[in-house]
């Protein structure tokens, strides 16, 4: 009789330990066979996963927690009284100039509707 090994165990992952990879796998310049390796996946795997947590790509399609920032410096264009700042948020299609006294509500009611849309 002969005794085949089944292979590596079934992994799990916490949605927030998915979460941090997908994000790093979308890091300008990230080599994704790299980053699959680095956590003992398969590049195929990591692929998988960032194809499922595009919205809109299946019908429970599952967001991720968190995005990543990028905050550049604007050259001290903004006034002394931070009356001149604002957050824009990029996409691949839009940019949306949010101003320092935009409301939390507001902010989630555009980015609601702006979702919706796309």
């Amino acid at each position: 009789m002969d005794v085949i090994p089944a292979g590596p165990m079934r992994r799990r992952w916490s949605a927030e330990a998915k979460a941090r990879i997908i994000a790093s796998s979308f890091e300008p310049g990230a080599n994704i066979a790299q980053i699959a390796r680095t956590h003992g996946l398969l590049p195929q795997q990591l692929y998988a996963w960032r194809h499922d947590s595009i919205p809109g790509k299946r019908l429970t399609s599952k967001k991720l927690g968190f995005v990543p920032a990028v905050i550049e410096d604007a050259g001290g264009t903004g006034s002394a009284d931070g009356g001149g700042d604002e957050i824009v948020i990029r996409t691949t299609a839009l940019a949306i100039h949010v101003p320092s006294g935009a409301s939390e509500d507001h902010i989630a009611r555009v980015l609601s509707a702006v979702s919706r849309t796309g």
